[in-house]
């Protein structure tokens, strides 16, 4: 009961702690999607180390749609998804590009928990936008 509530505490703190840090940011770069093939290129380098995909465990294919949807709108071959949308999926892959955010990743075992919150929060609140882009992809 104590566990649910510090846990309810944290991700309330968490949700303000981005929405206050990185919707700006994020909004800006879905003004200008060009500006994103940098990150991408940051997000692979950050990926292809093996503790990192172990850190991310099951919610590592996750993270990956999400990256592989905001390439693919990045680049204009998926436009099918709503702007707010977008602007929560490029403000997760911010975050999660950033080594010193709400929990610093340099803190083995803790790092990417926050990471976790941030992706699971995100794929709730676009979750439509993330099932049609899963259609997509199987139909193309």
């Amino acid at each position: 009961m104590i566990f649910a509530r510090v846990r309810r505490y944290m991700n309330e703190k968490l949700k303000k702690f981005i929405t206050k840090n990185y919707y700006k940011g994020a909004k800006a770069l879905a003004d200008n999607p060009e500006g994103l093939n940098f990150k991408f290129q940051k997000i692979s380098e950050k990926l292809s180390r093996a503790q990192i995909k172990e850190s991310l465990g099951r919610y590592f294919q996750d993270f990956m749609t999400l990256l592989k949807m905001t390439k693919s709108w990045s680049t204009g071959e998926y436009r099918d998804i709503s702007k707010s949308s977008i602007t929560y999926s490029i403000l997760c892959l911010i975050y999660f590009l950033t080594p010193t955010d709400f929990v610093p990743d340099f803190l083995i075992g803790l790092g990417l928990l926050d990471d976790i919150a941030v992706l699971k929060w995100t794929l709730e609140k676009i979750k439509l936008d993330i099932e049609k882009y899963k259609i997509w992809e199987r139909e193309k």
